[in-house]
């Protein structure tokens, strides 16, 4: 159930052949990104591209094998259902040296972007580090809100097993056989890529793909869960502490 961004460039082994690099800017002025939580910062100009680790980063292992893959069209790569084509114009990727602390290392591009970048995705070969680096805040905003759409309207179709996926995230987080707090719930059930939120009543389950912790039926030993499908149907998860949900339609 759960929708990484940066799995849908992965792409280690399909760049086994290199592609030649073709294609150009509109500009070749340099645009600069920083990932704050990486330390990891993305250069790009034309189809020159270079990768920095700040001082006190630890992100990644350096002189290992990495990549960078960068979009200026972020909601076809969100929406993306395998790894993009090197050759795509709106999509270009290069292997990249990664850097050691403080220090830059640079590449080719497949191509260069028609556009300015609006996000560029870094991942180490070893998988010791991956960012994604937003150029643009409003990119970032909608990322998030397609990988939200995206996450829904799976649910929506796939509603039986949301729901198992949400309770058994739930019962990772019984501790002395009782469940925590919902706000405790539904932190657990978002981190396994749910989209989730509560609501007070069954009745207040109101948008289609999004899985709830019915908190005015939850208790310290009984979690009660519904989402709506893609047919309007409200289907519900009741979860012990212990064992599998007891999933119901609701009538």
């Amino acid at each position: 159930m759960r929708f990484r961004l940066a799995a849908l460039v992965a792409v280690f082994s399909v760049l086994a052949v290199f592609i030649a690099a073709c294609g150009g800017n509109n500009s070749s002025a340099k645009q600069s990104a920083t990932d704050k939580a990486s330390g990891l910062t993305v250069t790009v100009a034309d189809d020159h591209v270079s990768l920095k680790r700040s001082a006190k980063s630890t992100s990644g292992t350096a002189g290992t094998s990495g990549t960078v893959s960068c979009t200026d069209d972020y909601s076809k790569l969100v929406k993306a259902t395998a790894v993009p084509a090197p050759t795509q114009a709106w999509y270009a990727t290069t292997l990249i040296t990664w850097p050691g602390t403080s220090k830059e290392s640079s590449a080719t591009l497949s191509h260069g972007l028609d556009h300015d970048p609006q996000l560029c995705v870094v991942q180490s070969a070893d998988s010791s580090a991956s960012a994604i680096v937003y150029f643009d805040a409003k990119a970032k905003t909608g990322v998030a809100k397609l990988q939200t759409d995206s996450a829904r309207t799976q649910q929506a179709t796939q509603a039986t097993a949301a729901l198992q996926s949400a309770a058994q995230a739930a019962v990772g987080t019984v501790s002395k056989s009782a469940f925590p707090a919902p706000a405790t719930l539904l932190q657990a059930i978002t981190a396994q890529g749910l989209f989730a939120k509560t609501a007070a009543e069954t009745a207040d389950v109101k948008d289609a793909g999004t899985i709830y912790v019915v908190t005015g039926k939850t208790t310290n030993k009984t979690l009660t869960l519904a989402v709506k499908d893609s047919k309007g149907v409200v289907h519900t998860a009741t979860q012990g502490v212990k064992g599998s949900p007891k999933v119901a339609t609701v009538k």
